[in-house]
């Protein structure tokens, strides 16, 4: 007996995840994982002294990835990444100027009318945007 799921026409479905997160290489997780614990509000896991990942958790009451984590890898980064944060904000300017103050660099500012984006690199140089108006 096959008890293989099948839909309609016969096909087996594809597998479902049930969580899907993000993981963003860094020369040092820890102080990756501290910069965006602040301007996130997630919280961090235990994790033993040394280790390669920190993973910081979305709490309960509030929107984005249930987490993310950070990995410790050799090699540094050498291009622009492909997949980035998107972090949505009632005003861009108080925000950008904290992070900047908090090691971030402004890669470029956009103007779209009733919003700006604004391209940043964290302290260990991956990008991500800061949307919303000023």
């Amino acid at each position: 007996m096959n008890d293989t799921p099948t839909t309609p026409g016969g096909r087996t479905p594809p597998a479902s995840p049930h969580r899907i997160g993000v993981t963003i290489d860094c020369p040092d997780p820890d102080s990756a994982a501290a910069f965006w614990e602040r301007f996130l509000g997630y919280q961090r896991r235990p994790h033993p002294a040394g280790s390669a990942y920190v993973t910081v958790d979305c709490p309960e009451n509030m929107a984005g990835p249930p987490h993310l984590t950070f990995q410790r890898v050799p090699e540094p980064k050498t291009g622009k990444v492909r997949t980035h944060l998107d972090i949505f904000v009632d005003h861009a300017q108080p925000l950008t100027r904290q992070m900047l103050a908090a090691g971030a660099h402004q890669i470029s500012v956009t103007d779209a009318g009733e919003w700006t984006t604004r391209v940043l690199t964290d302290p260990a140089g991956n990008e991500f945007c800061v949307i919303g108006p000023d």
